[in-house]
């Protein structure tokens, strides 16, 4: 019995050609903004803040919209500012953080309603 030269009115090199073709658009177009530890850390660090639960009541979303990166002159170690846009049961925040290189901690600078 002879192997079919056409699948669906099409040869089977333009078959496979199409099926890579499809999986590389499909992996290019997914979405690959899976969080990472150190954000994952930062959001917990925000919803254990008192400030922000008395304000905003449970926090429902937490969203980065802003990191900036600094590297003050004369040998001090260098920092990274965050703000991050908290929604809570009761309104919106805007919450500032900043970490320190090599430390672990990080500190709220600012808290805001938008």
């Amino acid at each position: 019995m002879p192997i079919p030269s056409r699948f669906f009115g099409a040869t089977a090199k333009q078959l496979l050609v199409l099926l890579t073709v499809g999986c590389a658009a499909a992996y290019l177009l997914s979405n690959h903004d899976e969080p990472l530890p150190e954000s994952l850390a930062l959001e917990t660090f925000i919803r254990s803040q008192e400030q922000v639960s008395e304000q905003v009541g449970a926090v429902l979303g937490i969203a980065l919209v802003r990191q900036v990166q600094a590297y003050p002159a004369y040998g001090a170690p260098g920092y990274t500012r965050s703000l991050y846009a908290v929604e809570g049961e009761r309104g919106q925040l805007m919450v500032t953080l900043k970490q320190v290189e090599g430390e672990a901690d990080a500190e709220v600078t600012e808290i805001r309603r938008p």
